[in-house]
């Protein structure tokens, strides 16, 4: 059975695939006219949100505020197109409150007939539930490139356990997160358990403003196959590394756990429980909760995870891989093993 920040959660992952299935979708529909006083409603029911619900009153009451201030300044006015002027919007609402995750979307209610809601599973399922590759890198790394943190259900378990216990059979570990925007934090936790004890932990707090409640992401007791806990562990991060896919990277970083490569990450560590609809033609999206490290009480909203190692995002693996063979070669003891790991150390290594 789910938890309740799991059931929560697993319902925001499950609402923000069918979201992104439904706005990729719209990207190919025509644009939809829209007048001043939709526009104006528009405005007004945001601001409204935003007042009422965004994670940090402060910011949500100055944005909504400045907001309303744009639209009677009438910055607005010449924006005749739905799409336009919601990505007019989203970029006001960033420029003042600095959270990424913060946005408008032009976004047509579906036909009740669509059949859009069967949609999302199948898509999940297309796309692996995020586990795009894994690979045998020379000298026995691992590498896995997760592209997203599915909704965690019995499916989407089912081929990460695969995925996971196969690093088992590696001498060091590479997961890439350069390309992964986010999803669910449990999945995130429960991928960070093959990596860590069977002892449960704390992996994430997150703060729910709607409840006025913290709840826990814990780490599973339980998996299937085998875990990696002895194996170096190296993450690749970048500015397109976002939201869970952060959490699962400054989680680990501060358990000591893994070392990350690459560049710092995009900065985005609010989270909420899907689209919100403000009318016929547009969602929002508006933060109404945040992660909070149970190591360090705060997170990387507005600043990103910064990696332990920097260098050239597209040279993260390079660099990874180095450092993965430099560490194997500091304990093998296999005279015929340690010859072969220094001739596929990377050129720039020797």
């Amino acid at each position: 059975m789910l938890s309740h920040v799991q059931a929560r959660a697993a319902a925001f992952g499950a609402l923000l695939a069918f979201a992104s299935i439904r706005l990729a979708g719209q990207q190919s529909q025509a644009d939809a006219p829209v007048d001043a006083a939709a526009r104006s409603a528009v405005i007004e029911a945001l601001a409204a949100r935003l007042d009422s619900g965004y994670v940090v009153p402060e910011a949500g009451q100055s944005a909504a505020r400045e907001l309303r201030g744009t639209a009677a300044a009438g910055a607005y006015d010449n924006f005749k197109a739905a799409r336009p002027f919601a990505e007019k919007v989203t970029l006001d609402l960033r420029a003042a409150t600095k959270d990424k995750h913060l946005a408008l979307y032009y976004d047509p209610a579906p036909a009740p007939a669509s059949g859009a809601a069967a949609m999302a599973p199948r898509a999940r399922e297309r796309f692996n539930y995020g586990f795009n590759k894994l690979e045998s890198l020379p000298g026995n790394v691992g590498y896995l490139e997760i592209g997203s943190f599915a909704n965690l259900d019995e499916a989407s378990k089912e081929t990460a356990s695969t995925f996971l216990s196969a690093l088992a059979n590696f001498d060091s570990i590479i997961l890439d997160l350069r390309r992964n925007g986010g999803g669910n934090t449990p999945m995130a936790a429960f991928v960070a358990s093959y990596f860590l004890g069977p002892k449960p932990i704390r992996f994430s707090t997150i703060y729910w403003r709607d409840e006025n409640r913290t709840v826990d992401v814990m780490t599973s007791e339980v998996v299937a196959g085998r875990r990696s806990l002895d194996r170096d562990l190296f993450l690749l991060v970048g500015p397109s590394t976002f939201s869970a896919a952060e959490d699962f990277s400054y989680s680990l970083q501060q358990l000591k756990r893994a070392t990350l490569v690459g560049e710092t990450t995009a900065g985005g560590a609010h989270m909420g429980k899907g689209l919100q609809r403000l009318s016929p033609l547009f969602t929002a999206f508006i933060p109404i909760g945040r992660s909070i490290n149970p190591v360090t009480n705060t997170n990387w909203e507005g600043v990103g995870v910064k990696p332990d190692v920097v260098v050239p995002v597209d040279e993260a693996l390079t660099e990874a891989h180095r450092r993965a063979i430099l560490k194997l070669l500091e304990r093998e003891k296999d005279q015929g093993w340690r010859d072969y790991l220094r001739r596929v150390l990377p050129e720039q290594a020797r």
